[in-house]
């Protein structure tokens, strides 16, 4: 097991991987510090979503190296990351529709050995509508409370760092800039927030850096408010 000293929470170095044969990600490499939130940006197929799943777990790396506070990660299983302090809500099928909100939350501290009390006043805490919404089964509720439900899920269990693939698909603006503003929260409270967004240049002007990949590959990456700024990345990744 590799260990080097800590620099920043997450530090993914030259990672190859993809599914079956074929490679996606052909030498990925990205850094998240503490408290600190980072966006990965780019066209259809650039590798953003297969980031965050070989970060996870949920394919196979054949190459670099994923240090998560020092430890290299790459190929462990996804039941070890969550154990470790790395939390993942996917995009799509991301809640239990036919449990209520608070049953919900319950299945996301299913690791927890403890009383659960604490966990859930600090996600109630940070989703004030789910508290109100608690006996409501989740596939009553609206897409952006659904995002809700799962992150909150994911902070059960007082994750350092959330990987969150396209939290505001689908979503009204209102709901959108409501899910960024609760990102900014959990940050706040001291988890680190990796995410994936169709939606650049919304992203990238409430994240404090970001990536920005195509086919595979790094082709931007700095501050968020310089990258959204540059015209070069303006007109050929975020639409002119």
């Amino acid at each position: 097991m590799l260990h080097t000293p800590v620099t920043d929470i997450l530090s993914m170095s030259d990672v190859r991987g993809g599914y079956g044969d074929a490679d996606v990600l052909h030498g990925v490499s990205l850094n998240v510090a503490d408290k600190e939130i980072v966006v990965i940006v780019g066209p259809n197929g650039a590798g953003k979503s297969t980031a965050m799943k070989a970060i996870f777990g949920l394919l196979k790396v054949r190459g670099g190296t994923i240090l998560f506070n020092g430890t290299d990660i790459a190929g462990w299983k996804p039941n070890r990351i969550v154990q470790h302090g790395v939390c993942y809500v996917p995009q799509v099928n991301n809640v239990f529709r036919e449990m209520t909100v608070h049953e919900n939350l319950e299945m996301g501290g299913f690791l927890s050995k403890g009383d659960l009390s604490a966990a859930y006043d600090r996600v109630y805490g940070l989703f004030p509508d789910l508290r109100e919404r608690r006996r409501a089964l989740a596939g009553n509720l609206s897409g952006g409370q659904r995002q809700m439900v799962a992150m909150g899920r994911a902070l059960m269990l007082d994750p350092k760092l959330l990987l969150l693939d396209e939290p505001t698909a689908g979503l009204s603006p209102k709901y959108m800039e409501q899910i960024f503003e609760i990102a900014r929260g959990v940050r706040d409270a001291g988890v680190s927030i990796l995410l994936v967004e169709q939606h650049a240049k919304q992203a990238l002007a409430f994240a404090d850096r970001g990536y920005v990949l195509a086919a595979g590959q790094n082709r931007h990456e700095g501050r968020a408010a310089d990258l959204l700024a540059d015209r070069e990345v303006a007109e050929m990744f975020l639409g002119g």
